[in-house]
C-alpha cells in the first residue's frame, strides 16, 4: 500500500510555489493554510498512486450442473468446501454454476462458502461459454486469478473455446477437472418432419431421420398421443442417416402430438431415442362445451339444432391442444379452479392471440362467485368482476391469518418473488375488494401470532397494503391453533353482521392445531365463519386438517398447487363472503338496440322477453357491447360481447341451463340467442393474406412472415409483433426484411409445443395468422454427439488455449502469482482537499475571522496593562518628555489620529 509518484519530476514546481508564497502570502493571516494548499497542488501534479487489493489471488469455480453430469453433481459441494479451505491471506473464491444458463452463485469472497442445493439453473443444457464469461467478470483489475472448470465438456450453445481465448488475453489460465463420459454406443432420432397444417380428414406422410455411431439394427415405432401408428426395424450405419416414413390421418382437430421412438437398450444416451413433434389440424365450425359431467344439456342441444358440431366434456383441466381443436369454447358454470392456472392462461392466450372465441355463462359457480376475479381469464371478458361500494348490501369484518413460516421463504418460478410475497399480494387483493364500511385485520403467524393490521376500518388502504407487503418469512412452522385464536379475538372486536376468518397455511407444514374443534364451535356460536386457503394439493400431509377446519368453520377450503394462484383465491373468497356477486332476484330481461347490429333481426326479439330467477352482478367494459340488460337492483348486463386481440368473447351473466333459468328455456328465442352469440364468437377464419413459416436450428427458431401483394390494402402499417403461445407466452418484435416480408428469431426454452401467431388487420378488428407448431425433439443436453469432438477433448482445448492445465484434483489452486493490486489515483483526492482549503481561506477573509481575533487579543492585553500605566499626578510633577525613538516604537493609538493606515483600518472595522 506504499504510495508511488507517477511524475516525480513535477516536484520541481515546489520552488516557484514556495517563492510565490514568500512574496504574496507570508504576511497574510492565513499564510499557513495557503502554504498547505500550494503543497497539495504540487503533490497532486506529481501523480501519487497506491495499490488496492494487493496480494493473494482469485479462484473462480465453474461447476457444470447439467443433467449429463449424473452423480458427479453430488460431489461438487465437497469440491467447493475443499477449495474454500485452501484460501490464504488475500485469497478470494467465487463460484459460477452452469446449466441452461450461467449464474453467479458466490461473488469473490475471502471467507465463507455457498450451498449449491439452493442454486436453480435448468439442467437441460450446459452454457459453458456463458459460465466462462461470467467467471472472467469475477476477476477484477489488479487481481491475479485462475478459473477451474468441473464439467464433462458436453456444452450446448456457443463454443467455450472462444471464451477461453478471451481469458487467455487477460492472462487468466483455465484449469479443467474433466468428467469423462461413458464410451458406449449412442443411437438417436435426429429430427421428425411433419406438414405445417392439415384440415380435418386429410392424411399425410411424415419422416424421421435416425443415426448411430456403429453398424446395428434397431427397432422403432411412431406414436400419435399414446396410440402406435407405425413400427419396424432399421439398419443404421455410422456416417449416414437412415430415413423412415410413416403415414397418418388425424382423427380430431387441434394440436396432435407425435413421437418417434428408437429401442434404447444398451444406449449411452436414451434421452435422445425419443423425439417429439406436433401438427395442427384445423377444426372447422366446431364448438367445445364444458360443464358438469360432460353430458349434453339444453345448451348443447340448442347449438346442435343450429347446425353446429358440438363436443361436450366435463369440467376439468383444459390445454391449448384442446382449444386449438375448436372455434369456440363455451364454459357452462365452470369454476376457475376446475380449469387450473395453466388452463386459464392457455384459454386467455387462445382468445387474444390465436383468434379463439369464448362464451362464459352465468350461475352461482361462475364469474365472481366462480373465482374468475383477478384470474388470467378476466382480462379477455367483456365485463369486469369487481365489487363496487354502491352495490354492497352487507358490511363485512374480515380477518386474514397468514402463514409466515420458513417454507414461505422459498422463491417461486425461479424469480425474485417468494411464496410469502404472493401470500401478501393475496391479502392485498382481498383488501382491495372491501369498502370503508368494512373492517379488516391481518395477522402473521409462525410459532406465535403477530398483529400486522388491527381490526378496524381501512381509512388508509395504500398504507395498509404497504404494511402487508412488508411481511417476511421468519422461519419455524405455523401454529394453526394460536393463529385461529388470534384471528377470532380480532373479529370479536367488530360489530359487523358478517364476520369471517381466512386462514392461509402450507398444506405440508401446518402444525399445532390445538383443540381447534372446540375453538371453532365457539366461533360458530359467535357467528364467525372460517375458510382455508392451503398452499399445496389435497394429497399433502396436512391437507386433511385444513379441510376439517374449513368444514367445522362453515366455510370453504381452497388449494393452490402454485403460489401464483394465491391472489385469485383470496379475491374469490372475499367475493363469496360478501355475497353480492350473484343477485338472487327475479328480473325480466330487456334487449338493447345493439342486439340487432351484432346478432341480426329475429322474430323472437320482437316478442316479450323472459324472466330469469337471478343474475351475476358484473359491469360492462368501456369497449364492450351490452346486448341484453338485467334491470334489477342493482342493474347489470345480462349479455355482453366484444373483440379482444384477434379473438372474441361473450358473457352471458344469467344461468342458461339450470334452476335459475326461469322462463328462458321455454322462450322461442332461446336457440337463436345462444346459437347467435356462439356463432358470433366463432368469428372469421384465419387470416389469408400471407404465410407464416418457421425454421429451427437447435433451440433457435427463425419465423418469417410473407404478405400477399394481392392484398396490399390489408397489410399492417408497421412491423407486427410475433406472439408465441405455449411454453411460456411471450411477444417478439419482427423486423422488416424486404417489402412485405418480416422476420424474427426466438428461442425454444423447453419441450412444450409453441405456436407462433401474428395479428393482421381484418375489417373492423384483427385476425390471427398462425404458423406451424414448433417443438424441441428432446432436451439439447441429450443431442447426439455424433460428428462432434468428445467433451474431454473440448475441455483440453480450453485449457491449452488459456494456458491452463488438465487437473486430477483441486489441490494448490491458489498457487498463483500474488495480485499486483489495482492502481488507485490519489491526485483527485488531493485536489479536492486543496479546494476545501481554498474555500476555507475565502471564508476566513470574507468573515474577517483573524482580524477580529487579533483585536480582541489586543484589547485584552491593554486591559491588563492599564492599571500599571495609570498613576496620580500633581501640578508639581511634570511628565518627562518622551524620546523620539520611544515615540516611534509606541503602537499607534486608536482613532483617526494614527495616520492613514489606522484610519483605513478603523473604517473597515466600522463597516
Amino acid at each position: 500500500m506504499t504510495p508511488v509518484l507517477v511524475y516525480p519530476e513535477a516536484l520541481v514546481l515546489a520552488l516557484p510555489a514556495a517563492l510565490a508564497w514568500w512574496v504574496w502570502c507570508r504576511t497574510r493571516p492565513a499564510r499557513w493554510l495557503e502554504a498547505a494548499v500550494l503543497a497539495l497542488v504540487v503533490l497532486a501534479a506529481a501523480g501519487p498512486r497506491t495499490a488496492a487489493l494487493r496480494g493473494g489471488s482469485d479462484v473462480v469455480l465453474v461447476l457444470d450442473r447439467s443433467e449429463s453430469m449424473g452423480p458427479e453433481r453430488l460431489e461438487q459441494q465437497e469440491l467447493v468446501e475443499l477449495v474454500a479451505r485452501q484460501r490464504g491471506p488475500g485469497d478470494r473464491l467465487a463460484v459460477v454454476v452452469v446449466g441452461e444458463q450461467a449464474q453467479v452463485a458466490m461473488a469473490p469472497e475471502g471467507e465463507g462458502s455457498v450451498r449449491l442445493a439452493d442454486q436453480r439453473v435448468g439442467p437441460d443444457g450446459t452454457a459453458l461459454a456463458a459460465g466462462l464469461r461470467a467467471a472472467s467478470s469475477m476477476i477484477g483489475a489488479g487481481r491475479s486469478g485462475r478459473v477451474v472448470v468441473h464439467s464433462d465438456g458436453e456444452h450446448t450453445g456457443r463454443d467455450p473455446r472462444g471464451a477461453a481465448a478471451g481469458l487467455a488475453y487477460r492472462g487468466v489460465p483455465v484449469d479443467v477437472l474433466s468428467v469423462p463420459r461413458r464410451g458406449e454406443v449412442d443411437a438417436a432420432v435426429v429430427d421428425v418432419e411433419l406438414p405445417e397444417l392439415l384440415r380435418l380428414g386429410e392424411s399425410f406422410i411424415g419422416a424421421a431421420r435416425l443415426i448411430s455411431d456403429r453398424r446395428e439394427t434397431r427397432s422403432w415405432r411412431v406414436l400419435r398421443g399414446r396410440t402406435e401408428i407405425a413400427s419396424g426395424t432399421v439398419e443404421l450405419e455410422p456416417g449416414r442417416a437412415a430415413v423412415i416414413d410413416f403415414a397418418d390421418r388425424p382423427t380430431s382437430p387441434g394440436l396432435t402430438r407425435y413421437a418417434v421412438e428408437l429401442e434404447d437398450e444398451d444406449d449411452a444416451r436414451p434421452a435422445n431415442n425419443r423425439a417429439r413433434a406436433a401438427l395442427r389440424v384445423r377444426p372447422g365450425e366446431r364448438v367445445l362445451v364444458m360443464g358438469g359431467a360432460g353430458e349434453p344439456g339444453n345448451l348443447a342441444t340448442a347449438l346442435r339444432a343450429a347446425g353446429m358440431a358440438v363436443v361436450c366434456i366435463g369440467e376439468g383441466r383444459i390445454e391449448l391442444a384442446d382449444l386449438l381443436g375448436c372455434r369456440v369454447a363455451v364454459l357452462e358454470q365452470v369454476p376457475a379452479s376446475a380449469l387450473g392456472r395453466r388452463g386459464m392462461e392457455d384459454l386467455a392466450a387462445w382468445v387474444e392471440h390465436l383468434g379463439g372465441g369464448l362464451v362464459l355463462t352465468g350461475g352461482r359457480r361462475s364469474f365472481g362467485s366462480g373465482g374468475y376475479h383477478r384470474s388470467p381469464v378476466e382480462p379477455v371478458l367483456p365485463v369486469t368482476l369487481e365489487l363496487r361500494d354502491e352495490h354492497r348490501k352487507l358490511s363485512l369484518a374480515l380477518a386474514m391469518v397468514l402463514d409466515r413460516s420458513g417454507s414461505m421463504a422459498m422463491p417461486v418460478g425461479g424469480g425474485a418473488r417468494t411464496k410469502m410475497d404472493l401470500a401478501n399480494a393475496g391479502a392485498v387483493a382481498a383488501l382491495e375488494l372491501l369498502s370503508p364500511l368494512d373492517d379488516a385485520a391481518v395477522i402473521a403467524v409462525d410459532s406465535s401470532p403477530h398483529l400486522v393490521i388491527p381490526m378496524g376500518a381501512l381509512t388508509d388502504p395504500a398504507s395498509a397494503a404497504a404494511t402487508i407487503r412488508s411481511i417476511e418469512s421468519m422461519g419455524g412452522g405455523i401454529f394453526v391453533g394460536v393463529g385461529l385464536k388470534a384471528g377470532g379475538q380480532q373479529l370479536r372486536r367488530s360489530s359487523k353482521g358478517t364476520r369471517h376468518l381466512v386462514l392461509f397455511a402450507d398444506a405440508n407444514d401446518a402444525e399445532q392445531p390445538g383443540d381447534y374443534r372446540d375453538l371453532l364451535a365457539d366461533f360458530a356460536t359467535a357467528g364467525i365463519t372460517v375458510s382455508v386457503i392451503g398452499l399445496g394439493t389435497p394429497a399433502d400431509a396436512d391437507a386433511g386438517l385444513l379441510r376439517d377446519i374449513a368444514k367445522l368453520g362453515g366455510g370453504r377450503c381452497h388449494f393452490a398447487d402454485t403460489a401464483v394462484e394465491l391472489p385469485r383465491l383470496f379475491a374469490q373468497e372475499t367475493v363469496l363472503v360478501a355475497r353480492t356477486a350473484w343477485v338472487d332476484d327475479t328480473v325480466r330481461l330487456r334487449p338493447d338496440p345493439r342486439l340487432l347490429a351484432v346478432l341480426g333481426r329475429h322474430d323472437a326479439w320482437e316478442q316479450g322477453w323472459p324472466a330469469v330467477a337471478g343474475y351475476n352482478l358484473v359491469y360492462a367494459r368501456a369497449r364492450a357491447d351490452t346486448l341484453v340488460h338485467a334491470p334489477g337492483d342493482p342493474p347489470g348486463p345480462a349479455v355482453a360481447s366484444w373483440r379482444i386481440g384477434t379473438g372474441r368473447s361473450a358473457a352471458l351473466a344469467i344461468e342458461v341451463d339450470g334452476p335459475a333459468s326461469g322462463e328462458l328455456l321455454d322462450w322461442s328465442g332461446y336457440v337463436p340467442l345462444v346459437a347467435g352469440i356462439t356463432r358470433w364468437c366463432a368469428g372469421a377464419d384465419e387470416a389469408d393474406i400471407g404465410s407464416l413459416r418457421s425454421r429451427r436450428i437447435g433451440r433457435m427458431v427463425t419465423t418469417t412472415l410473407e404478405l400477399d401483394p394481392a392484398h396490399r390494402e390489408r397489410w399492417p402499417v408497421a412491423a407486427p409483433d410475433l406472439v408465441l403461445v405455449g411454453g411460456g407466452d411471450r411477444r417478439v418484435a419482427m423486423l422488416p426484411v424486404e417489402d412485405g416480408v418480416y422476420a424474427a428469431t426466438w428461442r425454444l426454452d423447453n419441450t412444450e409445443p409453441v405456436l407462433p401467431s401474428v395479428a393482421l388487420p381484418d375489417g373492423e378488428g384483427r385476425s390471427a395468422l398462425l404458423g406451424a407448431a414448433q417443438v424441441l425433439p428432446y432436451s439439447p443436453e441429450a443431442r447426439p454427439r455424433y460428428g462432434r469432438p468428445p467433451g474431454t477433448a473440448v475441455l483440453e482445448n480450453v485449457a491449452m488455449l488459456s494456458g491452463g492445465a488438465v487437473r486430477g484434483d483441486l489441490l494448490d489452486v491458489f498457487a498463483n502469482p500474488p495480485s499486483p493490486g489495482r492502481a488507485v489515483d490519489l491526485a483527485p483526492w488531493l485536489v479536492i482537499i486543496a479546494l476545501i482549503g481554498v474555500l476555507a481561506e475565502v471564508l476566513q477573509r470574507r468573515l474577517r475571522l483573524q482580524p477580529r481575533l487579533r483585536r480582541r487579543r489586543g484589547k485584552a492585553e491593554n486591559a491588563i496593562a492599564a492599571p500599571a500605566a495609570k498613576q496620580p499626578t500633581t501640578p508639581d510633577q511634570a511628565v518627562p518628555p518622551t524620546p523620539a525613538s520611544e515615540a516611534a516604537a509606541e503602537p499607534p493609538s486608536e482613532g483617526l489620529g494614527g495616520g492613514l493606515h489606522d484610519a483605513l483600518r478603523e473604517l473597515r472595522r466600522r463597516r
